[in-house]
């Protein structure tokens, strides 16, 4: 819900909020590049450190787990002092960290420097969604947050593409180095353009019963006394008053704190987080993103290892080549899974009143599920039997995973802001940070897995628990609002009613 205030990030002008998606956007295509990317290069980094080749494989599983704690550590801060100085601080360290990284002195302090790294990168997984739902109507969120992992993984995918050359040209250091001056452009820009999006509402603005209280005068009334009531929407075309609210101003813009610290919330945020886990529809969604991360983790760490040998026979500079797939996953993505998403809510919404339910957003999760059941089984094959395969088998198989992964995530993102708005930031950490924690668990297990099932029986493994937990949005569609309405009135999450679109 909107209001008349001037500096309700919602009355942001349409160019400021493109402008704070696009820098979010960026951010979140580094941090998933230097988290995630080393994969293709970690043949060139291994030639670095003669004699700990093995333990090199601690800056590849590393950056999930830390990637998580950074979400446990920052997000609480966000809901307490406000995201701005969490996402400046956050940049700051990114670009630290990658100084560091660039310049490690051997590969102790590598590992040390990309943990912390990884910490801020964490933050591209939590809180870059809140701010881009906190900016935009419930109407927009789906097909922005959309836009969001496009912008987000296009840019991704070309970065992916040039890794091997970039290495190839000036070394595994200077990779570090040109993503470390990206990311202090990135921290230039949100300095200027990304206002603070944290915006005191009352409770029940998210489910349409919000009133402004005026007096007799026109002046909001202190007392509470129900003289006049206006009814704030969730559509454009508010009339803002500058004359009550005062008018934003860049001076207020460009203040790093504008949130009054409330330490309280931190303790609160904690237990909502365990709150969430009782919550079958939100502990669903963390193993649900948990399994097809796991998918995607499983197939990142092994595809280098099947493309290089015979039959396929692969060059290290081809590597990046199989990530072309990432760009054109993300441009069929955004017309599925992000428009697709808003229009598949809306046409469910008219079809039941003009009622909106957050389980609509379930099947959106029909296709990815699908895609990525399918292509985890076939990219086994291939890899068990290349000889009966083209490498084509791999490299779609692969961004197949990817697109299913990209889907499942957004899907889970909208539905606890949805479900559960008064418990987004909470919630987004535990789906966000438990995930990353099944990833790093599951990236230990990947080559033992594999040395005892081999790639078919691995991935069909992986795959079935990714396909019965898909199956499960079945039973959850029917059941999810009871559990809202439970977990309203015990819990007190917020968020329990359905709302007329």
């Amino acid at each position: 819900m909107t209001s008349d205030d001037i500096v309700d990030p919602l009355n942001l002008p349409s160019w400021r909020k493109w402008a704070i998606l696009i820098i979010v956007s960026i951010f979140g295509s580094t941090a998933i590049i230097l988290s995630s990317g080393m994969g293709a290069i970690i043949t060139a980094v291994k030639q670095s450190y003669p004699g700990e080749e093995e333990r090199t494989s601690d800056l590849l599983t590393y950056p999930t787990l830390f990637m998580g704690i950074g979400n446990l550590i920052a997000m609480p801060l966000a809901v307490t002092i406000g995201r701005r100085p969490i996402f400046m601080f956050t940049m700051i360290l990114l670009v630290a960290s990658g100084i560091g990284c660039a310049l490690a002195p051997n590969l102790s302090a590598h590992i040390a420097f990309r943990n912390i790294m990884s910490m801020a990168a964490g933050q591209s997984e939590a809180l870059c969604p809140l701010v881009v739902q906190e900016i935009y109507f419930l109407h927009e969120r789906g097909r922005k947050i959309g836009w969001f992992v496009f912008i987000e993984n296009v840019i991704a995918g070309i970065f992916f593409i040039t890794s091997t050359y970039m290495v190839e040209a000036g070394g595994w250091r200077w990779w570090y180095g040109t993503y470390t001056i990206i990311n202090a452009l990135v921290l230039i820009l949100s300095y200027f353009l990304l206002t603070e999006t944290m915006y005191e509402r009352p409770d029940d603005a998210t489910e349409g019963a919000v009133h402004l209280v005026f007096n007799e005068a026109g002046e909001v009334d202190p007392t509470g006394n129900m003289h006049r009531v206006i009814r704030v929407t969730t559509k454009h075309g508010n009339v803002l008053e500058p004359e009550r609210y005062g008018y934003r101003t860049w001076k207020q813009d460009l203040k790093i704190f504008s949130v009054k610290p409330d330490w309280s919330r931190l303790g609160g945020f904690y237990k909502d987080l365990l709150r969430g886990l009782l919550i079958p529809t939100i502990l669903w969604q963390l193993l649900l993103n948990g399994a097809f991360l796991g998918l995607y983790i499983v197939v990142t760490a092994v595809f280098a290892g099947i493309l290089i040998p015979p039959p396929y026979s692969w060059s290290f500079k081809s590597l990046g080549y199989i990530f072309v797939g990432q760009i054109i996953s993300s441009v069929i993505f955004l017309p599925i899974l992000g428009y697709g998403n808003d229009l598949v809510v809306k046409g469910l919404s008219k079809l039941h009143n003009g009622v909106y339910k957050p389980e609509f957003r379930f099947f959106n999760l029909a296709i990815p599920v699908i895609v990525g059941v399918v292509c985890g089984v076939m990219f086994g094959q291939a890899g068990a039997f290349p000889q009966n395969y083209h490498w084509s088998a791999i490299a779609v198989t692969f961004n197949g995973v990817f697109f299913a992964f990209l889907g499942v995530n957004v899907v889970g993102i909208t539905y606890a802001v949805d479900a559960f708005p008064l418990k987004a930031g909470p919630f987004l950490v535990l789906i966000c940070a438990g995930r990353g924690l099944i990833s790093f668990a599951l990236s230990y297990s990947v080559l033992p897995a594999v040395a005892a099932l081999g790639y078919n029986g691995t991935m069909n493994v992986e795959s079935i628990i990714a396909g019965v937990l898909g199956a499960m949005a079945i039973p959850l569609y029917f059941v999810g609002p009871k559990i809202r309405l439970v977990a309203h009135k015990r819990l007190k999450t917020g968020g329990a009613g359905d709302g007329a679109e």
